[in-house]
């Protein structure tokens, strides 16, 4: 009887587990375009699987709940008014007695959109350990997807949770296609120019996967990567120029303190003049000096507006991470010593 007593006295004792774990997420439209799926380390899903049509003939979706004490529902909130429309339908993901494991978020492009969505996560304690990423806002093309990889310990006085977003140069691709759709940047001639300059850096980055993943390789590998995070740097100093030149098509004003902070031309010439030895930016340069944009560049519309600056900026820096792992590092022009270590590999 002591015995039992004493089990029961000790289950009561025990704490609960009030760790929590979810993800909104939404286009602003009814349904959302967006959806997405949540992954853990052995594979089990929680998310979106397809569509059905309910009873009222509004569409709703079937969903995978395989992760254990998970769901994922889609909501709209509507007016007891029935003239008001309804609130912009959202996506969620909800999750409590959280697992220690890195999670993966794939978003889905339903239709082409930009998006945003909300993580938030609660420790063991029901503390809230962070609003992990605010409100983020992306661009997204139909039937493509984007991925985050996210790390979660629930345990109080964890470190904080880790977050990487996956980007590729596809993606960057897909945010100028939006963003041009959305009219948040400037016309057909201005974006392809944009994306040209993207085809050379993912030319020369899969030049750079040829090499073998080994720590002698390391060094080598790291430093055919320079030329591509240096074009991946122009091209977003080029997106702040313009937006200092107009922030948007219907007023064009100038906020360049310099008349050189405007000038392509001098970014494009101080540029080629610091990395002239280098054979990748020789490469771009052969291409870029062959683009057409130079044939419409003084009629093309050149815009880009605060937000889009801002979601390609950073979709930029994910992918300037993934290949270098340190953003600190200047990668505008390649280092002497570097320089001379790729020409005693030739």
């Amino acid at each position: 009887m002591k015995i039992l007593l004493l089990l029961l006295l000790c289950s009561g004792l025990q704490a609960k587990d009030l760790s929590r774990f979810s993800i909104h997420a939404g286009s602003g439209d009814n349904p959302t375009k967006v959806q997405f799926i949540v992954t853990d380390s052995q594979g089990r899903k929680t998310g979106f699987e397809s569509y059905y049509y309910g009873e009222t003939g509004y569409i709703n979706v079937n969903a995978f709940t395989e992760s254990p004490h998970s769901n994922y529902y889609t909501e709209y909130i509507s007016s007891l008014d029935p003239s008001d429309a309804p609130e912009p339908e959202s996506a969620i993901f909800g999750m409590r007695e959280v697992i220690k494991d890195t999670y993966t978020t794939q978003f889905i492009g339903i239709d082409n959109c930009k998006y945003h969505f909300v993580i938030n996560f609660r420790n063991s304690e029901g503390k809230d350990a962070i609003n992990l990423y605010g409100v983020n806002y992306n661009y997204i093309t139909k039937g493509s997807t984007q991925s985050y990889s996210l790390y979660l310990e629930p345990t109080p006085g964890a470190p904080a949770p880790v977050i990487t977003k996956m980007v590729t140069f596809d993606t960057l691709r897909q945010d100028f296609t939006v963003a041009q759709k959305l009219n948040q940047i400037g016309d057909d001639k201005f974006v392809s120019s944009l994306i040209r300059m993207v085809n050379v850096a993912e030319k020369l980055y899969n030049r750079c996967q040829q090499i073998k993943d080994d720590s002698k390789q390391d060094k080598r590998k790291k430093l055919y990567y320079r030329p591509v995070i240096a074009i991946l740097e122009l091209i977003k100093k080029r997106l702040e120029m313009v937006n200092r030149i107009c922030d948007n098509p219907n007023e064009c004003k100038s906020k360049c303190k310099l008349k050189d902070e405007c000038d392509e031309e001098t970014t494009f010439n101080n540029f080629r003049k610091g990395n002239i030895k280098e054979d990748g930016i020789k490469e771009f340069f052969i291409d870029w000096d062959k683009d057409e944009w130079h044939k419409y560049k003084k009629h093309c519309k050149r815009f880009v507006t605060d937000e889009a600056l801002k979601i390609i900026s950073e979709n930029i820096d994910w992918l300037i991470k993934s290949l270098d792992g340190n953003k600190d590092k200047p990668k505008d022009k390649l280092d002497k010593d570097d320089i001379k270590y790729l020409k005693s590999e030739k």
